[in-house]
């Protein structure tokens, strides 16, 4: 299933690397689960959340065993962003999300049909590795994760604006605080100074223009620099 700023392409990379950074028995906590590209692929205790209702109402119910359709027609599709209220929140994530164009929330329909099909396949295929995973959907800043590896994949700065007004530098604070006394990595195309990428991946991103070149973006993984103690000079 697509997502707006999803990382399907590099869900194995981030996986490897997160994988790699935790601790023993250490849980995992995804506050913008989105697609669920990247807490599919994790083990052991995961916790996904998003502040979308939609979106997680859709993720519990398809841990219920709802089989999203398989076709959504172009009526289909125009009548449930029309009537939103006529359809249960579930069935609304997939069709105005999965079946939107670049999956943002009730963009134009991209591709009758074919889009559903994938949409459907995508979900299935990761429900089977989301059968324990807790879904919440709340705002990130209401947790207090402690201990926790933390992967965070927020609306980047200068990026196609999300439906939800959101704050960066409030964000940075955040991921300060709780890095602190968790391992926290984020994936951005910028940070703060007090930040370090440890990774770095080359994004191709959709055609513009009519050369049909595609445009190429730089996203990394941060995690904060450890603040360096000042002991003074020995006396």
């Amino acid at each position: 299933m697509q997502y707006q700023g999803g990382k399907h392409r590099l869900a194995k990379k981030i996986t490897g690397i997160l994988e790699s950074m935790r601790k023993p028995g250490q849980k995992y906590i995804e506050p913008f689960v989105g697609a669920c590209n990247i807490v599919a692929k994790m083990t052991g205790e995961r916790e996904a959340s998003d502040v979308f209702p939609e979106l997680i109402a859709m993720w519990k119910e398809c841990q219920k065993g709802w089989i999203p359709p398989i076709e959504v027609s172009e009526d289909e599709f125009n009548h449930i962003k029309k009537n939103p209220n006529e359809y249960p929140d579930y069935l609304r994530a997939f069709v105005l999300i999965g079946c939107a164009w670049g999956g943002a929330w009730k963009g134009g329909n991209n591709g009758y049909g074919t889009v559903s099909k994938e949409a459907n396949s995508g979900v299935l295929k990761k429900i089977k590795n989301l059968m324990d995973v807790k879904f919440e959907c709340h705002d990130y800043r209401t947790l207090q994760p402690d201990n926790c590896l933390i992967y965070c994949d927020p609306p980047y700065a200068g990026m196609k604006k999300y439906s939800n007004k959101f704050d960066h530098e409030e964000f940075w604070e955040y991921m300060r605080c709780w890095s602190r006394n968790n391992t926290v990595v984020i994936s951005e195309a910028t940070a703060p100074d007090d930040f370090r990428a440890i990774t770095i991946f080359n994004k191709i991103g959709s055609y513009h223009g009519t050369n049909k070149k595609a445009k190429t973006r730089s996203e990394y993984l941060f995690i904060k620099i450890p603040k360096k103690h000042n002991y003074g000079e020995a006396t």
